[in-house]
């Protein structure tokens, strides 16, 4: 085995910090926590273009098994099929029921991290203006679901709010 190559490097007050928080919690040495940060940037360095929140996100809700990824032409499919369907109202109520029980779950949230949470989710793209928040729905036939979900949520949650709709969109302002 040859030796290894030594490496000195200048490190900034924050980056001291880290590393000795690091050093700490893990009781490695200086050298192999180097090496551990090299190899897993070099494994996960394309993450740097995704937004760290929405990426820790979705590691949660995947990795819990609690959500699902599904193709958005699965997703309009079943919505089609659930407003043609005769029993398609039973579903409907069954929505209502979750929504409660999403309500109870995101108890003490702020409006704001519930409607990133159902952001996550891709049933729309929020966008955080000063006096509202707008639902940008992905397509016309998502708007039942999320107005509904979204009826349902704020009612439980205590948020007195009004939503709006708009062709592809929707508006929620606070009362």
């Amino acid at each position: 085995m040859r030796n290894p190559v030594r490496v000195t490097i200048a490190l900034d007050d924050e980056s001291v910090k880290i590393f000795e928080e690091l050093k700490k919690e893990l009781g490695l040495s200086q050298s192999e926590i180097i090496r551990r940060v090299i190899k897993f940037y070099r494994d996960y360095k394309f993450l740097e273009k995704f937004d760290r929140e929405k990426v820790s996100t979705y590691i949660e809700m995947l990795g819990e098994g609690e959500h699902v990824v599904l193709d958005i032409d699965h997703w309009i499919s079943l919505l089609e099929f659930i407003e043609s369907h005769p029993s398609g109202e039973d579903f409907w109520k069954l929505h209502r029921e979750i929504a409660k029980a999403h309500a109870e779950e995101f108890s003490g949230k702020d409006l704001e991290y519930v409607l990133r949470r159902l952001e996550a989710c891709n049933f729309f793209r929020l966008q955080v203006k000063k006096n509202e928040f707008v639902l940008l729905l992905n397509h016309e036939k998502t708007k039942k679901f999320v107005k509904m979900l979204m009826e349902v949520l704020l009612e439980k949650m205590g948020f007195e709010c009004e939503i709006r709709e708009d062709l592809m969109k929707l508006r929620i302002t606070k009362a």
